[in-house]
């Protein structure tokens, strides 16, 4: 009688190992999927074909951008419009393109193009990614795939006939360059720095603008939900829905008139009263999370700039192109506060009960969060000579991935840029993905508890 070999005893390759490890955990892949494409789109960034002049960009200045790209961001230490080629353009806008849809929802649809099974694997993947459990991939990405595209198609159409009276025949290159940053939320600006001030009074500019910002940043589950029930009314609405529809209004409406008052004699004071209205709102959208100016931040009242560093710092919608802790994640913070001092046993929203789960994730994002942005800026002040709030201002942009500066980005030392590097790729992929990706195992849920107790708060 022959014996089969015991294979269970075998040891790991440690190809197994890594794949093994890989797969237990989607935030892992997640995370890393990001982290390779942004170190290939800075290779690529720091060949000369990139650039203007013929001459190799510097790694660090290469690998910011690339990274700023990815997690759609915007800041950037050279000048887009300038310093990069055609090419180098080109690379930055598709890694603005990938990093806006999510590299896991980008590399799925390429499946599907290539009529490539999706397994069960890619799948765990792409609900990580998108952030929603239970979905339909060949549905979902067609639906992802068909805003997507079709929002930044007539964004680039509408942008051309905004800047043809500006940039003339080239208006159309830079107009569709334009509106895959701007609806990914993403604060570069493709055309020359200084046009947007000139445009502050432009509606057609402003209003493309704004809505590219808003719809991309608004949630792609949230998007599906209007166009499916917009026809039933508001009730009709998915809780989530209700909550960014409202939590939308009441930033950009409560944002737009505190900067109106803020800057109505100062920033504001030389243009008409439209125009001040229009270059408030703006200044309001902007924040959430695209990066785009009209106005020169290095120029606004400090209370202007603490308010937007906040708006910052919320950001825009999950399953988004956008980023900060979310409206979402601050509406439960909110509802969690309202219940403690209304006596309330649960935490409630829109006659609806939230989850513990959903309570504790809140603050685990409110938290990591605000630890983050601290010591990052805690890093930038200890090393740089600029004032504070400007190093909170610019740390803020790049965990809430805006691209909003007050203009110190390019001269930051290094320590400094690749503490934002850090900064930023977390705040693309998220705290919590990050923490569970390297630095906590799973555990299995447990029923058993340690005995309750107080402490004093």
């Amino acid at each position: 009688m022959l014996l089969k070999p015991n294979l269970q005893n075998e040891p790991k390759s440690w190809r197994r190992i890594w794949r093994e490890s890989l797969m237990n955990n989607p935030q892992r892949m997640l995370a890393l999927s990001f982290a390779i494409l942004m170190l290939l789109g800075g290779a690529l960034l720091t060949l000369p074909l990139a650039t203007n002049d013929g001459t190799s960009t510097h790694w660090v200045d290469a690998l910011f951008v690339a990274v700023s790209c990815v997690s759609v961001t915007g800041l950037t230490t050279v000048d887009t419009f300038h310093h990069w080629s055609i090419f180098g353009q080109t690379i930055m806008i598709l890694l603005i393109q990938i990093g806006g849809l999510g590299t896991m929802t980008f590399t799925t649809f390429i499946f599907l193009i290539l009529r490539r099974k999706v397994g069960l694997e890619n799948k765990l993947l792409l609900q990580e990614d998108i952030g929603e459990d239970n979905i339909s991939v060949h549905t979902v990405l067609k639906q992802i795939a068909l805003l997507t595209f079709g929002v930044e198609f007539l964004g680039g159409l509408a942008y051309t006939a905004d800047l043809w009276p500006y940039l003339g025949s080239s208006a159309i290159y830079y107009g569709f360059y334009q509106a895959i940053s701007t609806f990914c939320n993403a604060g570069f600006v493709f055309f020359d720095n200084n046009l947007p001030y000139d445009l502050v009074g432009n509606w057609g500019f402003t209003l493309t603008t704004c809505s590219l910002i808003l719809i991309g940043g608004f949630g792609y589950m949230a998007s599906f939900d209007i166009f499916k029930n917009y026809k039933r009314g508001f009730q009709s609405f998915a809780l989530h829905t209700k909550v960014m529809l409202v939590g939308e209004a009441i930033l950009v409406i409560g944002g737009t008139l505190a900067i109106l008052g803020l800057e109505w004699n100062n920033t504001l004071q030389s243009l008409p009263i439209l125009t001040k209205l229009q270059g408030a709102l703006f200044q309001a959208v902007t924040p959430r999370t695209a990066g785009i100016p009209t106005l020169n931040y290095g120029e606004l009242h400090p209370i202007t700039v603490f308010i937007t560093v906040v708006f910052m710092f919320i950001g825009a919608g999950p399953n988004s192109t956008g980023g900060g802790i979310k409206i979402s994640t601050m509406a439960v913070l909110w509802a969690t506060s309202w219940s403690l001092f209304t006596n309330k046993r649960r935490v409630e929203l829109f006659e609806r009960s939230l989850s513990q789960a959903v309570i504790y994730k809140a603050c685990g994002i409110a938290f990591f969060s605000s630890i983050l942005v601290v010591l990052a800026t805690f890093i930038l002040a200890g090393i740089e000579q600029f004032p504070f709030l400007d190093l909170l201002f610019e740390v803020t942009s790049a965990f809430a991935t805006v691209g909003l500066t007050i203009g110190i980005t390019p001269d930051l030392s290094e320590i400094s840029k690749l503490t934002l590097i850090v900064v930023m790729y977390t705040g693309r992929i998220g705290v919590l993905t990050l923490i569970g990706a390297f630095f906590m195992k799973r555990r299995r849920t447990t029923t058993a508890y340690y005995p309750e107790d107080n402490v004093l708060l």
